[in-house]
């Protein structure tokens, strides 16, 4: 049985904007502009950090193009350098990455309705076991709406990003228009009258504080994984790739225009909580609460996406023999739900142990690694084509633009692991763990690409 294909161009641009607007947004502005010598100098991080999630949907979407199917980096990676590679990156997902994402998010989401309901201090503590209990229940309650159809899953998207985005509007619309307190552009460095100036000194500085940025537009590649489920996908997907990141990128420009005009820049620098002290600031105290359950509604979004997108890389790795192939079975709602709950399963035991930080921060150097390997593989297939064949879609500047991503993530994972180098090769390690289990899952018989929602060879080892 396929999958549905029941997602429109509007639900998987909703997929790619929920998906990209999670914490970051509320925790890195005041980190940014804290590393920064000036107002300029932030927008312009913010500008570039938009433009290389730009170049980064502009490769995806010609690749979603090719393989209209489940399991976004997975699927161009066992296309373009095989099954190693791409086994290595859904491993790393399942392991670690998108189910640790998903329990961080869903804790953060239960600490933030609880500030927003009970105000802050409110009963429970943030991080402690109430909160790790709810934050299971959380993930198993947005797996069940997954679970029920990736219409309804793409519905609750819809709605859990643009009720906080509305709410994020309307709140800073009000204070700017009737604040507590002024409003007026910064003449003064965010980081300090004492930061050294100049160009050399603030392109140093910008490279710190890319590594951040990139984090916080991470997730422009979500429609890619449920390619497999949107309608018309060659000539849909695309555009919903680009089109999301695209908004995401004014949305982030705007928020950290309101940040830079309504806080101090010395309140600014270094801060984790500038959006709710700018609401504040412009609103007065009452506006923490509100700005609590926007950023719970906003994370619940994020957690929703990162739920459903990750199924569908274990189903397509189901699909080629390198999973278990219950993995690969389809449900009357025409979703993988199997994966789905083994994926919450797991979810939800790394947010009841607690040790999700560590454990995410480990893999994080892999996987940037990974991903530049997928955005490579673009030049591999590229050299494949037929002459004179054309993909339904082609990354525009081609090969200039996967070559700026690639230079930006190579960039970045130099910083994270200079910044933590045991981190870096704990996560390095982890991934290649991957490496004997592969060799089990392809040992007796083929591993290749198969057609969606269905396995392509007899279950072998699994």
């Amino acid at each position: 049985m396929a999958l549905r294909r029941a997602l429109s161009g509007a639900d998987a641009t909703w997929i790619v904007v929920g998906s990209m607007v999670g914490a970051g947004i509320f925790i890195f502005p005041g980190i940014v502009a804290g590393q920064l010598p000036g107002p300029g100098w932030v927008l312009a991080a913010w500008a570039a950090g938009g433009l290389l999630a730009l170049a980064g949907a502009a490769v995806y979407a010609e690749l979603g193009a090719r393989f209209p199917e489940a399991g976004g980096d997975y699927r161009f990676l066992h296309a373009s350098l095989g099954p190693l590679p791409a086994f290595l990156t859904g491993w790393a997902a399942f392991l670690l990455t998108f189910s640790a994402a998903a329990a961080a998010m869903a804790i953060a989401v239960v600490d933030h309705a609880r500030e927003a309901l009970l105000g802050p201090g409110g009963s429970g503590g943030e991080g402690g076991l109430a909160s790790r209990l709810a934050g299971v229940a959380v993930i198993l309650i947005l797996t069940a709406a997954n679970a029920a159809g990736s219409r309804l899953a793409g519905r609750t998207t819809m709605l859990l990003t643009a009720l906080p985005l509305a709410g994020l509007a309307a709140l800073f619309a009000w204070g700017l228009a009737s604040g507590h307190e002024g409003v007026s552009w910064p003449s003064a460095a965010a980081g300090g009258a004492s930061r050294p100036g100049g160009l050399a000194a603030g392109l140093m500085a910008l490279g710190a504080a890319l590594v951040p940025v990139f984090f916080t537009y991470s997730g422009w590649s979500a429609a890619a994984y449920v390619a497999g489920e949107v309608r018309d996908a060659p000539r849909v997907l695309p555009w919903a790739l680009l089109a999301g990141t695209g908004l995401v990128t004014l949305l982030y420009l705007a928020v950290n225009g309101v940040l830079l005009a309504s806080l101090p820049p010395a309140e600014l620098a270094g801060s984790t909580t500038a959006v709710g002290d700018a609401a504040r600031r412009l609103l007065g105290p009452a506006a923490g609460r509100p700005m609590a359950g926007v950023i719970a509604l906003a994370v619940l979004g994020s957690a929703n996406v990162t739920l459903m997108a990750g199924a569908r890389i274990y189903f397509a790795m189901a699909g080629d023999g390198l999973a278990p192939r219950a993995l690969g079975r389809v449900s009357p709602a025409g979703v993988p739900a199997t994966a789905l709950w083994l994926s919450a399963v797991w979810s939800a035991l790394l947010a009841a142990s607690g040790s999700i930080q560590r454990l995410a921060s480990w893999v994080t150097l892999a996987m940037l690694l990974l991903s530049s390997l997928t955005v490579a593989g673009l030049f591999v297939l590229r050299r494949r084509d037929a002459p004179g064949s054309s993909p339904p879609f082609r990354c525009p500047g081609y090969p200039v633009t996967p070559l700026l991503y690639l230079a930006a993530s190579l960039w970045v994972a130099a910083g994270s692991i200079l910044h933590d180098p045991w981190g870096g090769l704990s996560g390095l390690a982890l991934v290649a763990a991957g490496v004997p289990v592969y060799l089990v899952a392809a040992r007796g018989g083929r591993s290749g690409p198969a057609p969606t929602g269905r396995t392509s060879r007899p279950p072998g080892r699994w």
